[in-house]
């Protein structure tokens, strides 16, 4: 039997290593020498990063709760086969985050002596959709889910002007159990709600009896009965369910049963995901990471701003701190909106965390498609030649030890593999300072996300909306 001597070995090992760097070097690898998940990298299908047009999704998301599903995606019965596109996605976006800015801009000290803060005025539309009755017998309604908004309103019979895309009316006449007027004594009875995009949805409060599921019942009830309403607002939609902090919120007027808890997992467009209240969720936070959550600029309390704020700390790309002083997202604070989708982050931050992701994708050619007037993407890649590509996980570092941590399509956006864009973007010039930090929905995508607002406390955890 031949002998290998030593001298013979060592140039062996030395030749394997430079065939496995070679080989990863022209495959446009980074040579990490990590398996996938470790240091920070997934190797992940580019075509798991695509939209999805046939909905693979079961009856629910999930074992329990109320279905969720995303507006203009194949598993949701809004009507509306064919998706906006990209620009009007974006669009839209920036009016709710220009209009979310503008709203804490009154809390700063320098406005606060000219100008009264403006409570009757919200951030339209949203993406994600539940359907839950109102009324004896009930009477089923599609609403979007909106944390950023404390009111619940559906339109009702007989309407002055009514949203054309609106399929169906609540008809009080044909309630046993409706009522006019407001049920709770501090609270007038009618509205007038002003959108960011200026629609407008007018008038009066009812209380009548909400089912959520069969076994979660709710009498007197209150939401607003829409007569008069204008503008683009919720299209395929009848209304919104508020999950906000607010005295009218379904989140407040639950608390009897509920005690403020609720979580979501909100679906990709090719699943189904699922809302929970009370003990349903609190059964599925023991694997979920809190974070505590905090008073926003010029509140006191939690009621206040109606927005859920909590305290992020830095951001991590491929398992690297970017290590952005705290004061960043700090100065204004951040929140969670389900309405949001792109994430917005302060300049300073989104530079940081931009610099980090082309680094880290070094490999991955850039996509040379000229940016389209109101595409507020700019980090994008053409992977049509790629099969699987490396990509590096992002981690958001909240306090409390509060890590999420995102990788596929909470990483990238876009509809064909030859423009995939880092789905963050950076605070427009626009925006008022302080930068206010907006956590959206494509980077809560599949994640079981718990609030709890008597412990004043948010948890993150999961991955994929069956679980």
């Amino acid at each position: 039997m031949a002998t290998l001597c030593p001298s013979t070995a060592i140039y062996h090992l030395l030749f394997s290593s430079l065939l496995l760097f070679f080989s990863c070097y022209v495959s446009g690898i980074p040579v990490y020498g990590a398996e996938e998940g470790k240091d920070g990298f997934h190797s992940t299908p580019v075509s798991s990063l695509l939209p999805k047009n046939k909905c693979s999704a079961s009856a629910r998301g999930g074992s329990q709760g109320l279905p969720i599903t995303q507006k203009y995606g194949p598993c949701s019965g809004s009507g509306h086969s064919q998706p906006p596109s990209p620009q009007e996605i974006f669009g839209r976006d920036e009016s709710r985050v220009s209009f979310i800015n503008s709203k804490f801009n009154q809390y700063a000290p320098e406005n606060l002596k000219d100008h009264a803060p403006n409570n009757k005025m919200f951030d339209e539309d949203g993406n994600f959709l539940v359907d839950v009755a109102f009324g004896t017998p009930p009477q089923k309604f599609t609403l979007i889910l909106d944390t950023g908004s404390s009111i619940t309103w559906t339109q009702c019979k007989p309407c002055v002007n009514c949203l054309k895309a609106s399929r169906r009316h609540f008809d009080p006449s044909a309630s046993l159990t409706y009522s006019l007027g407001s049920c709770i004594p501090t609270v007038e009875d009618t509205y007038n709600m002003t959108y960011g995009d200026k629609s407008t949805s007018r008038g009066n409060f009812g209380c009548d009896t909400l089912i959520l599921e069969p076994s979660d019942v709710f009498p007197k009830f209150q939401f607003g009965c829409g007569r008069n309403n204008k503008g683009d607002f919720g299209r395929g939609a009848d209304g919104m369910l508020g999950l906000g902090q607010g005295q009218l919120s379904t989140v407040s007027q639950t608390a009897s049963k509920f005690k403020k808890v609720f979580s979501y997992c909100l679906p990709e467009e090719d699943s189904i995901g699922s809302l929970l209240f009370g003990e349903k969720a609190t059964s599925q936070s023991s694997s979920l990471k809190f974070t505590s959550l905090v008073n926003g600029p010029g509140t006191s309390g939690s009621e206040e701003s109606g927005y859920y704020f909590v305290k992020l700390l830095d951001i991590s790309v491929g398992n690297k701190r970017l290590n952005i002083p705290s004061s960043v997202f700090a100065s204004a604070g951040t929140i969670i909106d389900s309405g949001t989708v792109i994430t917005r982050l302060p300049q300073r931050a989104y530079s940081a965390l931009k610099a980090a992701f082309k680094k880290a994708m070094a490999k991955y050619p850039l996509s040379n498609g000229r940016r389209k007037k109101g595409d507020i993407l700019d980090t994008c890649y053409n992977l049509s030649r790629t099969k699987d590509v490396l990509l590096p996980e992002i981690v958001l570092h909240f306090g409390e030890g509060a890590d999420v941590r995102l990788n596929g399509k909470r990483v990238f956006w876009g509809k064909d593999a030859s423009r995939l864009c880092l789905a963050f973007a950076g605070n427009s010039e626009s925006t008022m300072n302080p930068e206010l930090t907006i956590i959206g929905n494509r980077q809560q995508v599949s994640l079981r996300i718990l609030y709890d607002i008597q412990g004043r406390r948010i948890g993150f955890g999961g991955n994929g909306c069956s679980k």
